[in-house]
Parts: structure tokens; sequence; C-alpha cells
């Protein structure tokens, strides 16, 4: 069997850094709080503008949040209830997030929905503007508006899109219940997503320390037109856009460039069911499986509404086994930090990561040995040493110069550093400042 990766990488395999085997068999279960707070800004993009008001009455499915922009998502309320507030409140970006508080009445009464039904007879050219309209965006994290990413600008070409299922981020097992619970789900968003483009190939990408996945997937896709799927070696980031298509196609994003610059589209696996969902029967996406784990009594992977409470979420886990340290969104490579437990799930977060006390202390930064470990784990092929010292001298003209915008921010080479030298935060704050001036000078 021929099992895909890439150059660089790190392999974060004991459990005690990886942290899968606490959830990787527990099957999805649903958990549906009280009160949901739906952020306006869970997309790339401008935050969408709330549309209803204190005091109102809302479906399940139904419209709160209008886009705004060329990126711009309408945001749908995850339960029907009664709209306790719209107010701002810090959530999971820097500044303060524009919010619909949410009454749940938990009878789930549905907005009218528009199916267009079985994916294969669905008009094609309706279905990039049903995933628009259902408010779909990444759910690997990045939350890119899906249906900017299946509409191929003119003189660009897409011959294969990819479906990220290598899920390599420590702890988390989402992605992983996802695929061997409703496999025909994320066929059918691929399907979909393949009629929309009039693309022919479609990879399902899976690593090979999920191989009931890759098993369940392959039957799934069995008979499907322009589907396979494709096994790759466990990597981190093997999730990466760049990585995933390097690995498969042997294409090479260019600098600067996006994967339809290499002629394909990377979906997540979890987009994909989303996609399904909105063809077949018009639902928006109201709801995602997020895996919660670390000193939580009871780690699960649930099943959570649009707008949940990490508290919520983490009571319905039995509540904290020790006393928490730190929270992270996502795993903890790329994962970011909350500022606190009463912020709010959106669309793009797979996990909820709970440290204890001593996790969560970062050991002392040293000097650098110029041992080089940090060249070869780094996925994209830079100098993370000479990035961080251009970084820490403050010469980010140079830095740019040397492709630090290029960086991904996977965290391998603070992973492997035996310093402890903080790379990933100083390259993360230069690109930051970097795109700061940019747009000062617009």
């Amino acid at each position: 069997m021929k099992k895909f990766t890439f150059k660089g990488g790190i392999h974060p395999l004991h459990d005690r850094h990886e942290g899968k085997a606490a959830t990787s068999g527990k099957p999805v279960r649903p958990f549906v709080s009280d009160t949901v707070c739906i952020p306006m800004d869970m997309h790339l993009g401008a935050p969408s503008k709330p549309c209803v008001k204190k005091g109102e009455h809302v479906l399940l499915g139904q419209v709160i949040g209008e886009p705004v922009g060329g990126l711009g998502l309408p945001v749908h309320a995850s339960v029907s209830g009664t709209v306790l507030e719209v107010r701002r409140k810090q959530n999971l970006s820097a500044g303060l997030s524009e919010c619909v508080i949410i009454q749940n009445d938990f009878n789930d009464e549905w907005t009218e929905l528009h199916g267009m039904g079985n994916v294969e007879t669905a008009p094609a050219e309706k279905i990039i503007d049903a995933i628009r309209d259902a408010g779909i965006c990444g759910m690997g994290g990045a939350c890119f508006p899906t249906f900017a990413k299946l509409r191929i600008p003119q003189g660009q070409t897409v011959d294969t899109i990819l479906v990220n299922g290598s899920e390599c981020e420590t702890f988390l097992t989402a992605d992983h219940r996802l695929m061997l619970e409703s496999p025909l789900r994320i066929v059918d968003g691929l399907r979909a997503a393949m009629r929309a483009t009039g693309v022919k190939h479609g990879v399902i990408c899976i690593e090979d320390n999920k191989m009931d996945a890759v098993e369940t997937m392959r039957k799934a896709a069995h008979g499907r037109e322009g589907v396979e799927v494709a096994v790759l070696r466990t990597k981190y980031p093997q999730g990466g856009e760049k990585q995933l298509i390097k690995a498969v196609t042997g294409r090479e994003v260019p600098s600067g460039g996006l994967p339809m610059h290499a002629h394909v589209v990377v979906l997540n696996v979890g987009t994909c069911a989303a996609i399904a969902d909105a063809i077949i029967d018009g639902k928006p996406l109201i709801s995602r499986i997020t895996t919660v784990t670390g000193c939580v009594r009871e780690p699960a992977n649930l099943l959570l509404r649009i707008g949940t409470v990490f508290l919520d979420a983490i009571g319905e886990c039995g509540g904290y086994s020790e006393e928490p340290g730190k929270i992270f969104v996502g795993g903890s490579m790329c994962g970011v930090c909350a500022p606190d437990d009463t912020v709010a799930m959106g669309k793009g977060q797979n996990g909820i990561v709970v440290l204890n006390q001593k996790e969560a202390t970062p050991p002392p930064e040293t000097q650098c040995i110029r041992c080089g470990r940090c060249v070869q784990a780094c996925a994209i092929g830079l100098n993370p040493y000479r990035l961080m010292n251009l970084c820490q001298t403050g010469d980010l003209a140079t830095a740019e110069k040397e492709h630090v915008l290029d960086c991904i921010l996977c965290g391998s080479c603070s992973y492997v550093c035996p310093a402890r030298r903080w790379m990933t935060a100083s390259f993360k704050n230069a690109k930051e400042l970097i795109m700061a001036a940019r747009r000062a000078k617009k």
C-alpha cells in the first residue's frame, strides 16, 4: 500500500503529547445547552450583521446575522427560543465580538428548509449558492468561506479536490469519529463540490493511524464517480493544505499562493459533511463535532450547537478533573488559547483541550545551540533559526524577504527546539506586524 508524506514535520506520537487515546474510541454524543452565545465573526471576512433583537422568538436555522462584504456569510440560530441579548463581548478574537445570545426552548422548531435532495441530481449551478446560504466555512480551523473557495476565478483551473481527514493535530479525534460514523455524508459533500466545480477527481486523505476510518471511507466511496481514498503516513503537520497537496499530488503551492494555484481545492471532512446537509436537506451549519479532552473527568466527542459556551461543554464532560491552567481551542500545537471558559465555540472550533497547571507552564527559554533541528522540522522549508534572529532584532523587512509570511505557525520548530525558544510566537507576531504595515499603506 502506497503511503503519502512530505518533507519535514514531527512525530508527537507518545500519548502524553498526542493525547488521542482518551477519545478516539468514544462515539459522538449530542449535547444541547440552555443558552447559546453565537458570535458574528466566525468566518474569515467581515463579521455578519445581527438582524434580530432582544425578546424576539427565533426558529432553529433562522438567519440571525446577515452577510457583509464579498466574503460575508449568514449566521443562523443553532436553537429555537428567545433572544436574550445582542451585545459585544470577549470571545476568541482579539477584540470584542458581536454576539446573539439565545435562550433555548428545547423545541428545536426549524425554520422552513429547502433541500435539493440527492447530490448527484441536484442542479450543479445551484450548489455553490446553497453552500453560501448555509453559512458554511472551513471547519478545520481556517474558517475561509467555502463558497468562495469553490468559485474558481476565470483563468484558473482546478482538477483535484482533496478532502482533509488527516486530523494530525494533537488531542483531536472529532474528524476521526465523523469518518467512522457518517462516511456517506462526507462522500456526498465531496461529490456535491466536484459537481459544482466540474472537477473529476476527489481524494479523501487519511493518516495511517486511522486505518479503521480508511476502511470505512473506502466502503462509502465505492462506486462513487471519481472518488478515492489516499493513505498518509502519520506525521504533523500533515493536515496543512500545502503539505497535503505536496504529499498527495507532488505539486507545490507557490510562495504567497493559494491551493488553486496548484490546481487543487482542499476541504475538511467536516466541511464536506456540512455541504451534504445543505444540499440534501437544506440545513444550515448550526452544529459540529468537538473533542473535549485534557483535564476533564470524562473526555468525549460531543455534537455541539454553534455558540455553546466552553464551560457548559466541559460540564457535560463531568467538569474539570483538576485545576485548569490553560484552555486550547483546537489541539496543543497550533490551537489558540481561550481567555477563559466563558467564551463560545464557533464553526471552526474542533476541540476544547484543557491543560492542568503543570502542563500549562512552559519550560524556560535558553540560548540557541545551533543544532539545526528546527530547520529539519520545518514543513515549509524555511530557516527558523535565521528568522528568529531577524524577528528578535526587529528586522522585519529582511524576515519578509526570507519568507516569514509563508510560515504556517504549526509549532514544529518550537516543539523540537532543545532550547525551548518561542519561535512560533515570534513568527506570528512578525506576520501580524508586517500585514498591519501593509494595510496602513493602502
